[in-house]
């Protein structure tokens, strides 16, 4: 007990805590979405110029190719829509975010070190907004990292990207990554499990991912999209429209809002420790 609480002494706040914690964890997910990047950026090379593929793409119904965002497929942005930011590469930050976010209360918790953290000179409200910081600053780190691989790999393929419009799905890409994990964060802070809070914040992003992809298919769910964080953040498709203040705006404010209900549940719980 002694040594855990010397060394968390010798870091200076929570939040270098959390991120000296979760390093391997960083790089490991960093490594991976690295060579993901690197397979998709030389796997570009087979369809750029491809008219064949062009030609049958077209062939499909719009809807389809909206839902799967294969339109102008071997084109640089097309290309990277359809294989990277239409689900895969999202959802991958998305993962790592939902595990570290319903891990930093409610996972000390359930390891039994929270009452180490706590018997140090720390508020409730501290403990969790540096944690927070800490999930936030790791996934906009990793995204930042897969976005300039993707950045300089581009070239190297021929693949002409707009700068502003990558930097423009990089970011919708960490919020929307950073919203989930804030709101694993909301449960577990409020109810102490990981797995509640792992579940909770997964279903809602596979509804979110639903409603705003198969709004196209299904017309029920049209008056529904708007209410989609993914929507927001992807479904109006930053690659082609850049920035989109308004609805990035938005997704701040909902990160906002599950950060204060996960520093209120956490303040007023009575804790596992």
């Amino acid at each position: 007990m002694d040594d855990r609480r010397r060394r968390f002494a010798e870091l200076h706040s929570i939040f270098e805590r959390d991120l000296h914690e979760h390093r391997r964890a960083l790089i490991g997910w960093g490594t991976g979405l690295v060579a993901y990047a690197a397979v998709m950026l030389a796997s570009f090379t087979a369809v750029r110029d491809n008219h064949e593929i062009a030609k049958l793409l077209e062939s499909y119904p719009k809807a389809f190719r909206e839902m799967f965002g294969v339109t102008d497929y071997t084109s640089g942005p097309g290309y990277l829509r359809a294989e990277i930011f239409s689900l895969v590469g999202p959802l991958l930050i998305i993962i790592l975010a939902v595990l570290w976010g319903s891990d930093v209360t409610a996972g000390e918790e359930e390891r039994g070190t929270l009452d180490v953290l706590m018997a140090n000179p720390v508020s409730r409200r501290r403990v969790v907004a540096e944690k927070w910081a800490a999930v936030a600053v790791g996934v906009t780190l990793v995204t930042a990292v897969f976005g300039l691989v993707i950045g300089l790999g581009a070239p190297l393929v021929d693949m002409r990207v707009p700068t502003g419009d990558l930097v423009a799905v990089l970011v919708s890409t960490a919020l929307i990554a950073i919203l989930f994990a804030t709101v694993a964060l909301a449960v577990a802070a409020a109810t102490g499990r990981r797995a509640v809070a792992r579940g909770v914040a997964a279903t809602l992003a596979v509804a979110s991912y639903l409603a705003s992809s198969l709004a196209e298919l299904v017309g029920w769910l049209r008056p529904v999209r708007p209410f989609s964080p993914w929507y927001h953040a992807l479904g109006i498709d930053p690659l082609a429209v850049g920035f989109a203040p308004w609805h990035l705006g938005l997704l701040v404010g909902l990160v906002a809002l599950f950060a204060v209900l996960a520093v209120v549940s956490f303040d007023r719980r009575d804790l596992a420790v």
